[in-house]
């Protein structure tokens, strides 16, 4: 009897490994013909090929279930077909797109691919030998899942945020060797977007990518798993041994790392276009405060030294020309304007911070939000909002709005986060972030200016977002007026075809 619910066990979990490749398959067909081609399959046979592996994939699935010796002999022929194919690309140094799951998976092919077939086949051989020889197949099938899940779970670990970032040493189109040390030089946060030949979503970043690398605020590298025909992109490094994504533990492409000025991991692994441009996006509002942070490095203190230099200077001057005068300049570090606050201080910017439901409480959103000292706006006064240790409150403000920022509308119904004002805490191993506690809002339409302008994000994630008429924007724009600062609000997306 226990031998039959193994048996059973083994076909079942086989068929749902199909099924789930197959549906993944369906669902990005045109990514799946370009990895056929990328094994150096001829167009036109690759168009030929790919269905009929999602068609064949489906098949096996079926006699799974209806004739399960039979479902288990195709699962064997499956599978070592392909792990003869990915072992002839891994002996000619080739590490291509796997895309055995669609993009719920599609990172390079490697020992651990060979390692995962050999669970599976391992499920196999027991449906198709009908448990005669489970035991030492179940053996060989612990093997392989420590070859399959050791490596990447204790990369997983090493790249977490706050750990230290791995080295580096790639070369360019041109020759040029770059490490990571060189990439960091300008102290700038740095982004690597890793992608592949053969990764149709990847090739869909590659304009975004190149604006990216033109804004001087940021370093972005894009780090290709082997040499690419487009050569759009101004700075790209070359990886074909995929050293890098090893290191950074990149099983799916497109995806980007953020490392910070201290050569420090700062955000947990970004994966796909929408993700990445968050991620971008929270390197830009890095790029002017981090120096700033106490205690962040020594040309840090040096520049507060200076600044401080600088308004004792200022502050005499202004004493000076003021001398004689019966009443003190406005306070123009905090300023009233129609029931709301203009602070000029350090607070939480949560305008494009993706959010989590808090575990703990069901009306609560726990958003990632960026540390920014500036102007901005809320609806509590400036020493209720004033930094105490790592407390500090959310507010607006547009201070890092930039070319890559753009307003997203999100429909009614759809969840989002209301941030302004709210408490939030410092990450004490990365002053530049904060979770921010947020009201979590289920009705009416919301506006955000994260998603980069991609609508499915709405659904997908939970935005700090506000309601159209964006509260405290008026004064927001009428105090930084009186100021004599400047204000950009981004763009609206354009409206989904």
């Amino acid at each position: 009897m226990l031998m039959h619910m193994w048996i059973l066990a083994a076909r079942l979990s086989l068929a749902a490994v199909f099924t789930i490749a197959v549906t993944a398959k369906l669902a990005d067909t045109n990514d799946l013909r370009h990895a056929v081609e990328a094994f150096g399959v001829p167009r036109m046979v690759a168009a030929i090929l790919a269905p009929t592996m999602i068609a064949t994939e489906f098949g096996v699935a079926v006699l799974l279930l209806t004739a399960p010796r039979y479902g288990a002999l195709g699962a064997l022929t499956v599978l070592t077909g392909f792990s003869a194919a990915v072992l002839a690309n891994i002996a000619r140094g080739r590490r291509l797109e796997c895309h055995c799951f669609g993009r719920l998976s599609n990172g390079p092919i490697g020992w651990p691919t060979l390692a995962r077939n050999g669970c599976l086949a391992g499920l196999a051989a027991i449906v198709a030998s009908d448990g005669q020889f489970i035991w030492p197949l179940m053996a060989l099938m612990s093997v392989m899942l420590i070859l399959w899940t050791g490596p990447t779970s204790y990369r997983r670990w090493n790249a977490r945020p706050g750990n230290a970032a791995a080295g580096l040493a790639l070369w360019d189109r041109e020759g040029d060797k770059w490490t990571l040390d060189r990439l960091l030089q300008r102290r700038k946060p740095l982004v690597l977007i890793f992608s592949q030949p053969g990764c149709g979503a990847c090739e869909q970043l590659l304009p975004d990518v190149v604006a990216w690398q033109r804004d001087e605020r940021i370093t972005v590298a894009l780090i290709n798993g082997g040499h690419s025909a487009d050569h759009s992109v101004p700075f790209e490094l070359i990886d074909e041994q995929r050293a890098s994504f090893a290191a950074y533990n990149i099983t799916a492409t497109p995806s980007a790392v953020l490392i910070d000025g201290d050569v420090n991991v700062v955000a947990a692994q970004a994966r796909g276009a929408a993700a990445i441009g968050v991620l971008v996006g929270r390197a830009v509002q890095m790029s002017e405060q981090i120096s700033d942070m106490p205690g962040f490095n020594r040309r840090g203190l040096l520049r507060r030294a200076t600044v401080g230099m600088a308004s004792v200077s200022a502050l005499s001057a202004a004493t000076y020309e003021s001398a004689g005068k019966s009443s003190a300049a406005p306070d123009v570090n905090a300023l009233e304007v129609d029931g709301a606050w203009l602070c000029n201080q350090t607070f939480a910017l949560c305008t494009t911070a993706p959010c989590v439901p808090s575990a703990t409480d069901p009306n609560i959103s726990v958003c990632d939000c960026v540390v920014v000292n500036g102007y901005s706006v809320g609806f509590k006064s400036c020493s209720e909002r004033a930094q105490s240790g790592r407390k500090v409150r959310s507010a607006f403000s547009t201070v890092n709005v930039n070319p890559n920022f753009a307003v997203l509308s999100c429909p009614s119904g759809v969840p989002w986060a209301n941030c302004l004002d709210v408490e939030c805490e410092i990450d004490p191993t990365n002053p530049a972030v904060a979770k921010c506690q947020c009201v979590t809002v289920t009705t009416g339409e919301s506006l955000t200016f994260g998603g980069a302008c991609e609508t499915a994000t709405c659904t997908s994630t939970i935005w700090s977002a506000a309601t159209p008429d964006l509260p405290g924007s008026a004064q927001y724009r009428k105090g930084m007026k009186q100021l004599n600062q400047p204000v950009t609000f981004p763009a609206t997306c354009p409206a989904p075809k």
